[in-house]
């Protein structure tokens, strides 16, 4: 089988990542010519200069194409359970701009960050807590109605408690984790197997790039020291069957991560 076919087998099993604005500008071709499924990132600036013609212009060429659609929520700056009533009206404001356009592209899972921040937060655990559950909670009851997963994705938290902590407050079939790995291996103090022993069958989703454990870098699965073969293989122990996404910040690495001999086990096309 030739390099291009093999790919092709290997991408229609994985979702990868693409910030909207560069799939519609830039990257459509090229996942058409490799069958790829998108996690599309619609961030701010989508929401601000995009029409809905044209977000229901690429939905429309990726569901003609039966392409699996997850999305991306935006982040940056947001604060879902933040103290200051100013920044947390405006962030559930951008949130449910997001939310409203979903219908669009009928996505199986949504995945969004929770903004918790420990050097920030942890004195002020409750009031944090009690306004995210009330950010998170119509979403999640728009997830149960829509038939897509609602997906809370790790990033600065320390350990899996945050997630659990939310969980509990909102018990949902429709509202689960995104397990980043590269994100646990940077911010992360509890060890990998603990967060997949903790959070169980809430993990629908990994999100996988690989880092040296000191910065954010997003290489491709292998050229770090993440301990993917560890992973993969307690998600097989536990009978997991998580969407798997690849989140690439360049087009190499997507291919460097694809020839991962780890990923292909786990894969197994």
């Amino acid at each position: 089988m030739d390099e291009r076919r093999y790919f092709i087998k290997l991408l229609k099993k994985v979702q990868v990542n693409v910030p909207f604005i560069e799939l519609k500008n830039d990257y459509l071709p090229l996942f058409m010519e490799y069958d790829m499924n998108p996690e599309i990132g619609i961030d701010a600036a989508a929401l601000d200069s995009v029409s809905d013609k044209e977000f229901r212009s690429i939905a429309e060429i990726l569901k003609i194409n039966d392409r699996k659609i997850t999305l991306h929520g935006p982040f940056m700056d947001l604060v879902p359970g933040g103290l200051d009533n100013m920044l947390l009206k405006a962030t559930r404001k951008r949130l449910e701009r997001f939310f409203e356009i979903l219908h669009v592209f009928n996505p199986v899972n949504v995945v969004c960050h929770t903004g918790y921040d420990p050097c920030y937060y942890r004195k002020h655990w409750k009031e944090w807590l009690a306004n995210s559950v009330a950010t998170w909670k119509s979403h999640v009851n728009r997830a149960e109605r829509f038939g897509f997963k609602l997906l809370l994705e790790n990033v600065y938290e320390t350990g899996p408690e945050v997630h659990c902590a939310l969980f509990n407050a909102i018990p949902s079939d429709a509202f689960g984790f995104c397990l980043d790995v590269g994100h646990q291996h940077v911010f992360g103090k509890s060890p990998l197997k603990e967060w997949v022993e903790t959070l169980g069958e809430k993990i629908m989703e990994l999100h996988l790039h690989d880092n040296n454990g000191e910065e954010d870098t997003h290489l491709a699965v292998g050229k770090g020291n993440a301990d993917f073969a560890g992973l993969f293989q307690i998600i097989n122990e536990k009978g997991l069957s998580p969407t798997i996404t690849l989140e690439p910040h360049k087009e190499e690495t997507l291919w460097q991560s694809l020839a991962s001999e780890d990923l292909k086990k786990f894969i197994n096309p």
